[in-house]
């Protein structure tokens, strides 16, 4: 769970959440985050399991708020208001700031 956090000017990722199928059941909500380049970056490397991305607001996020990584690598366009193509992923109820 990474919920209630306030986070600013971050040098690439305001949250990155997993790093490839280490991702398994998280819930990230409830998060201001500012000024950095991306959002929050989620695994959608195949094997991540469930995650829950909801309630955040995110301003100032020049390459994106919310984004999918296949490890390093972008894997694909914004996705605040939804998750995509990606069956683990559950996005909703995110606003920028």
């Amino acid at each position: 769970m990474v919920s209630g956090n306030v986070i600013e000017n971050a040098p690439k990722w305001g949250l990155m959440l997993g790093w490839g199928p280490y991702l398994r059941d998280v819930v990230a909500s409830a998060n201001i985050i500012r000024n950095c380049p991306v959002g929050i970056a989620v695994s959608v490397v195949e094997g991540s399991g469930t995650t829950v991305v909801s309630g955040n607001v995110i301003g100032g996020a020049s390459d994106g708020a919310i984004l999918g990584y296949r490890w390093n690598d972008k894997a694909g366009g914004e996705l605040i208001d939804g998750g995509g193509n990606y069956g683990h992923l559950t996005i909703e109820g995110n606003r920028r700031g």
